[in-house]
């Protein structure tokens, strides 16, 4: 299990990430540690951290392993749409 402090730093870096984006943290839930399966022996990184978006249901998995920029790529997935539109105006890219 992730701990708790490590838990809320990746929570406060994703609340920011979803703000920057337009999104509302309100409607995020982020959860993590080991799955139950051995995910090892699928060359899978034995460590996920899960992005719920409640208003929608999506769920997002991503990789908590060195080399492995999960809010870079959480911050994609928000982007292309993946967990549906920002419920206001993004604050990136602004000119």
């Amino acid at each position: 299990m992730i701990a708790s402090t490590d838990q809320a730093a990746r929570w406060a870096e994703l609340a920011s990430t979803l703000t920057l984006a337009g999104f509302e943290p309100a409607d995020f839930e982020l959860s993590g540690g080991a799955p139950s399966a051995d995910l090892g022996a699928l060359g899978l990184p034995d460590r996920l951290i899960t992005v719920r978006r409640r208003s929608t249901g999506h769920r997002q998995l991503y990789a908590l392993a060195p080399g492995c920029p999960w809010l870079f790529t959480a911050f994609a997935d928000l982007t292309a749409g993946r967990f549906g539109a920002p419920s206001r105006e993004r604050r990136y890219g602004k000119g």
